[in-house]
């Protein structure tokens, strides 16, 4: 895709110091403990990374940098991990169970969720000037990256080509994605309400039913 340039990204994120990368690893068990981030210290984040707080400040200039480029990079993780997947040998209706079995084995409780948004929205609101999301990396023609396009478009290709639906707009494709796995994530957050199985199907065949609705 024009302006991307997915090796340079990966290499990018790859390389990034040790230091930086255990920094992240700290707010995501943070997080993962169901922790309140907006109450996080950076002192806090240091000590759980074995990292003074003066080299802490090295890399980040404030705590809403380090907290937005820690979600930034576990996302990335994530996406690459998704990535993995779309890449195996396999069709497509399998690749997308596995993604989802993935979402279900990752998922955050409602609470971590919220308290996650919240402040991801008050640091855009009040920080966005100060805080660079992009960690000073844009493509070819000085677009900023966009590896989650470039994973849609060659897994939602497969499952066209396969025959497993039959709409041919990859931005109608990609929009109904999106809905479904929201879907997904809003209804595993109920977990004795349903059945694994039951709620992975419901997703897929609500998927394949709507990409195969327009003529």
């Amino acid at each position: 895709m024009d302006g991307f340039d997915y090796m340079t990204y990966i290499n990018h994120m790859e390389n990034l110091p040790d230091k930086e990368k255990k920094l992240y690893y700290s707010v995501s068990e943070f997080i993962r403990e169901g922790r309140d981030i907006s109450t996080l210290k950076v002192s806090e984040i240091s000590s759980r990374a074995g990292i003074g707080k003066g080299t802490t400040y090295g890399y980040f200039e404030s705590k809403e940098e380090l907290i937005t480029k820690a979600v930034h990079y576990l996302l990335y993780e994530k996406v690459k991990t998704v990535l993995t997947i779309t890449t195996q040998e396999d069709n497509f209706k399998n690749k997308f169970y596995k993604i989802l079995d993935y979402i279900w084995d990752n998922k955050l409780d409602n609470t971590t969720l919220q308290s996650l948004a919240r402040v991801l929205n008050d640091i855009r609101n009040n920080h966005s000037s100060n805080t660079d999301c992009t960690f000073g990396f844009v493509g070819i023609n000085g677009k900023s990256s966009n590896i989650v396009e470039t994973l849609l478009q060659g897994f939602l290709d497969q499952g066209f080509e396969e025959g497993a639906f039959t709409e041919k707009d990859f931005a109608y494709r990609k929009d109904v994605l999106c809905s479904q796995v929201v879907l997904f994530v809003f209804l595993i957050q109920e977990e004795a309400a349903y059945d694994k199985k039951e709620v992975e199907d419901f997703v897929y065949n609500g998927f394949v039913a709507l990409l195969n609705l327009r003529k």
